[in-house]
């Protein structure tokens, strides 16, 4: 008994020094897993780890009124390779793999077939579970490597990896590139992309990726576990056609003027709503390109084009009617200890309210705002506020700057504040805000809101749509106006802007000159801010339209000579194309019977002959030389034309040929003036000639 007692025992001892043993050997591990292992095994699990990526969604796209695209999101992919896949043996991996090369090659052109080959056999060497081929690969290249060699064994047993990303594309390269703008990872933002990311950007999906050697993250399946919601699509008031003359129009006008940069917009009238909007800038490589929005961001000196503002608050307080006479004193004049002078030596001392404002005369702005305003500035300057010029204006694209106008109180007034300011000097303005005004004045005195962005849409289906929002419902009364306009429509007629006559349809605007600011320094004198804004047609607005164009340097810096031809070319552009701008054409019962230069009566009656239009000879005979030309209802009359050699014939009404032709065959030497028919002649019909006077006509249409 006691021999078994003892064998228990023993067996008893036995089992418990073997668990003390495991145990032991337990703890051991535990504690060189901990101490002595611990980051190789740390490694493995990050090795191998899972987590889930955010997938970005497909942004909206950008387009024109028309339809045009703006700005898209282009499929791009990345491809890559698990070279040790383990359905591709080494045997079958040798047996294609300069198969594969050869295609890599073809397709890339950066590396020889044998570079390529020599490239995945280094990387399967190394086992890359993620080896780089290219970056950027378009949707049919992509889809023609699924086919190649090795990646045609099918999804996942081939190796072969592909990774969408989206690549923002702009189909007309630099047109309107800065309203277009853009976004990047540091938080920028600019232009519509900007002001619009929230709706184009979408909503992310999710996708669960692999952190294999390298440290690099590889997707666990080849599709997202949660699809992105791609970004709406933002459908724009620009007309790309007129886009496109605008920034032409303005780049010419930069190359040939050497400026430094400059800016166009065309609004319609009673919308709002931008058609065009131009901003280009001089390069280190004396090239133009977008890359600041000065019409929305550079806030300066308006110069002239502000005195429409002087002149609407002096007309509206009725301290001043158009005809009122005002001293200009030659065109000079001082303010305190400052000198202010026009552009041009005025030609005589006094001058009506209406030529002041159609010649540009800063002497006569000022000194009528001063005169009226001098005891009330304030109310000078309430005419301003009231437009809302002391604020930002409120528009798609935002701006971090904003608009300075001084009052009163402010610690930069002075006694020669008010002067400066009637000639828009002092303040800083944008060139969106000056437009506004003459767009409202255009507009009959309703000041509408700039819009850039008229609907966003969702696959089609319109998710908010922008509409006209009315700002100042009465800028001024309407006999205000009324005298506005017709200043306006002067400054063409007759006034500084005289290019921009006879086009075909009437224009209304006003020129700006202005000197550039020099920060706290005063004004350059040598470098200048050139502009004109306006509207058309004048006699039923339907565009408006402002040109600026900074530091001109090849010595033209006027307003009319320098921005004004921009506004025509847009403005013919505008007018060509749109008929609805053209006026009727008028019903009658008979043909209108052309109008017919009064001359020699053969020729005259040849060209009606052979176009079959009817003329009858009511007085002279068949030998009658000279005839003068009158229109019946259905017929041309010809009346015989007294031509004595002794005496001075009258040639009103001949072209210019025959007018010369008549007059110098009797010794006079002839002066012309003009085109067309002629309208006037110095020495009257009838009087004696005498062999070598000076004759001076002058022709006209």
């Amino acid at each position: 008994m006691s021999n078994l007692k003892k064998a228990i025992l023993l067996r008893a001892w036995f089992a418990f020094i073997l668990v003390l043993i495991l145990a032991g050997g337990i703890v051991w591990q535990v504690i060189t897993l901990q101490f002595t292992q611990k980051e190789k095994y740390l490694a493995i699990s990050r090795e191998q780890s899972t987590k889930w990526r955010e997938i970005q969604a497909s942004r909206g796209n950008i387009y024109a009124d028309d339809g045009s695209l703006l700005a898209t999101s282009i499929p791009k992919y990345e491809i890559r390779m698990d070279t040790k896949v383990e359905t591709v043996t080494n045997e079958y991996f040798k047996a294609h793999v300069d198969s594969l090369g050869w295609y890599l090659s073809n397709v890339f052109n950066d590396k020889t077939a044998t570079e390529w080959s020599l490239y995945l056999k280094e990387a399967r060497a190394r086992s890359e579970r993620y080896l780089l081929l290219r970056r950027d690969v378009d949707y049919v290249v992509a889809k023609q490597m699924e086919n190649w060699p090795i990646f045609n064994l099918g999804k996942y047993k081939g190796g072969f990896i592909k990774i969408e990303k989206n690549k923002r594309e702009i189909p007309f390269g630099q047109l309107a590139a800065r309203t277009i703008g853009y976004t990047n990872l540091t938080g920028t933002k600019i232009g519509l992309e900007g002001a619009y990311d929230s709706f184009l950007m979408g909503s992310s999906g999710k996708r669960l990726e692999q952190r294999i050697y390298g440290g690099v993250w590889k997707p666990v399946l080849d599709k997202d576990e949660l699809e992105p919601h791609n970004g709406f699509d933002v459908y724009t008031t620009l007309d790309i056609n007129i886009q496109d003359v605008a920034e032409n129009a303005l780049k010419q006008c930069l190359i040939n003027n050497n400026a430094d940069h400059g800016c166009a917009v065309l609004m319609e009238v009673k919308t709002g709503a931008i058609r065009a909007i131009a901003n280009l800038k001089k390069t280190g490589d004396a090239t133009y390109e977008e890359s600041e929005n000065y019409a929305v961001n550079e806030f300066t000196d308006p110069g002239s084009t502000f005195k429409l503002v002087s002149a609407m608050a002096l007309l509206e307080d009725k301290l001043v009617k158009p005809s009122d006479t005002i001293d200009i004193e030659w065109g000079k004049t001082q303010f305190g200890k400052e000198k202010m002078e026009d552009a041009h030596d005025a030609p005589f001392r006094t001058a009506s309210f209406q030529y002041i404002f159609e010649n540009s005369s800063n002497v006569g702005i000022a000194k009528t705002v001063v005169k009226n305003y001098k005891n009330q500035p304030s109310k000078f300057i309430d005419h301003i506020f009231s437009l809302g010029l002391n604020n930002p204006l409120a528009f798609d694209i935002k701006t971090p700057n904003k608009p300075d106008v001084k009052n009163t109180k402010a610690k930069s007034w002075s006694a020669t504040s008010l002067p400066w300011m009637s000639i828009g000097y002092e303040m800083q303005l944008s060139a969106m805000q000056i437009l506004s005004v003459y767009n409202a004045v255009a507009n009959n005195g309703v000041m509408v809101k700039p819009y850039l962005v008229k609907e966003i849409k969702e696959f089609g289906k319109t998710i908010q749509k922008n509409e006209t929002v009315t700002l100042n419902k009465k800028i001024c009364s309407e006999e205000t106006i009324r005298q506005l306009k017709l200043l306006l429509e002067g400054v063409v007629e007759n006034g500084t802007a005289k290019n921009l006559k006879g086009l075909g349809y009437k224009v209304a605007g006003k020129t700006g000159t202005a000197q550039i600011a020099l920060n706290s320094s005063g004004y350059d004198k040598s470098s200048h801010k050139a502009s004109f804004v306006g509207y058309f047609p004048a006699d039923n607005p339907q565009y408006s339209c402002i040109v600026v164009i900074n530091a001109p340097a090849n010595g033209v810096y006027y307003g009319g000579a320098v921005a004004g031809p921009v506004f025509k070319e847009i403005a013919d552009k505008v007018y060509s194309t749109n008929t609805s701008l053209h006026k009727p054409l008028k019903k009658v019962d008979h043909p209108a019977m052309p109008s017919v230069k009064n001359g020699k009566r053969d020729d005259i009656k040849y060209v009606l002959d052979r176009l079959m239009i009817s003329n009858h000879q009511i007085k002279g005979t068949a030998e009658t030389e000279w005839v003068k030309t009158g229109v019946d209802v259905q017929s041309i009359d010809l009346k015989e034309l007294e031509t004595d050699t002794h005496l001075v014939p009258d040639v009103k009404g001949m072209g210019l040929k025959d007018a010369i032709y008549l007059l110098e065959n009797r010794g006079l030497k002839v002066i012309t003036e003009g085109y067309g028919a002629v309208k006037y002649q110095s020495i009257i019909a009838g009087s004696s000639v005498v062999r070598g006077t000076y004759i001076v006509i002058k022709l006209g249409t």
